[in-house]
């Protein structure tokens, strides 16, 4: 069966067989391909970047799910045979199937819903407008100016007894006056998942995720320190209080520190790097590890070759030799053993019942391996 982490994908290069110069080959796709995507009430767009590799021969493939936040995420194989597509999406379990019309501007086909399900038709359209620099937002005020909304927010919102999510936002306000807002979702992995509309009505501000059937509306406290109000999702409402930032909300807490003690030789803090072989899939795994003031370990995971999203440790646990980190998220776990020169540490990543050897490097010593 193979192996795979929930959420994450795999990135790969994929090669060009040799041909005649006019034989169709993937380098006639490169390009951006946009697509709209519907599962029910929802729609969301799934967009595809196809970029000729760095010696001109091969391509390589992104895929963006921005309305959820999912940004330049490498797919894991893209096949062409001229007039067929196929993108295999192994993260997801699925692939989409297509063929190129006549005129090489639309893949028209189906996204294979995986285990079982109906095909969902989706066509990407060609992208042929110049890519448009991001507009100016505020995020802040000049002197004298009236606080608002806009600026960088962070809450604990807990939905249920059993639930806590550490939530960020950045409200940035464009020339015109509109309001665009991003989310972070730090203990579920997910970043920048924009808001799919803002209102503000009588001092009170609506701020809608319509695919997650979320809502905040919330009013900006006398001082402008506070976004005060209530988080809907569903039938559940839950009163929630966002604290104004000087800088964007991040995983980890304030006060964190990462630099080993270079006088301690059992102190794992710092950059790691892995590699899992999950039945031969190579994905690259960065943790990093902190210590906070009190003495707590916190730390972030990343899947290098799977979009490249930071995942917050639920818990995190050392008592020389043995380390163990903890993503409850994802159903995931490392536990190993710190070597006494503390540089690497040996042990399985396990994630729902399977596990798979991991052993962690600090980040430097691979670097400086990797010089001629």
């Amino acid at each position: 069966m193979k192996y795979k982490l929930p959420g994450l994908v795999l990135v790969c290069f994929f090669g060009i067989c040799a041909a005649a110069p006019a034989k169709p080959s993937s380098l006639d796709l490169v390009g951006r391909w946009n697509g709209v995507i519907e599962f029910g009430k929802f729609k969301f767009k799934m967009n595809l970047k196809v970029a000729p590799s760095e010696d001109g021969k091969q391509v390589k493939v992104t895929m963006s799910n921005p309305d959820r936040g999912m940004k330049d995420m490498p797919v894991a194989a893209l096949l062409y045979n001229h007039p067929e597509v196929r993108i295999e999406i192994d993260q997801f379990g699925t692939a989409f199937n297509g063929k190129l019309n006549t005129e090489g501007t639309a893949i028209i086909g189906e996204i294979e819903e995986g285990m079982g399900g109906k095909p969902v038709a989706l066509t990407f359209n060609k992208n042929t407008e110049p890519e448009k620099p991001e507009p100016t937002k505020s995020y802040s005020f000049a002197s004298g100016e009236t606080p608002d909304i806009r600026g960088y927010w962070s809450a604990t919102l807990k939905p249920d007894t059993n639930t806590t999510l550490r939530l960020g936002l950045k409200i940035g306000r464009l020339p015109d006056g509109i309001f665009e807002v991003l989310m972070d979702s730090f203990d579920q992995g997910a970043h920048d998942i924009p808001a799919t509309s803002v209102t503000i009505t009588n001092g009170t501000a609506k701020i809608e995720w319509e695919m997650f059937r979320a809502v905040f509306e919330p009013k900006l406290s006398a001082d402008g320190k506070q976004l005060v109000g209530t988080w809907k999702q569903g039938a559940k409402t839950t009163p929630v209080t966002f604290d104004r930032l000087t800088k964007p909300a991040t995983a980890l807490p304030e006060g964190v520190s990462f630099t080993p003690d270079k006088n301690s030789a059992a102190d794992i803090r710092g950059d790691w790097r892995g590699t899992l072989d999950a039945d031969g899939t190579k994905l690259r795994i960065a943790i990093k590890l902190g210590k906070l003031l009190d003495g707590a370990y916190a730390a972030t995971l990343v899947s290098l070759d799977q979009g490249g999203d930071e995942l917050l440790a639920s818990a995190v646990g050392f008592t020389n030799p043995v380390v163990r980190i903890d993503c409850k998220q994802i159903g995931g776990s490392f536990v190993g053993n710190l070597n006494k020169a503390s540089t690497e540490i040996a042990g399985n990543w396990e994630q729902r019942g399977t596990p798979l050897p991991l052993n962690l490097k600090r980040a430097e010593l691979i670097q400086a391996e990797a010089k001629p």
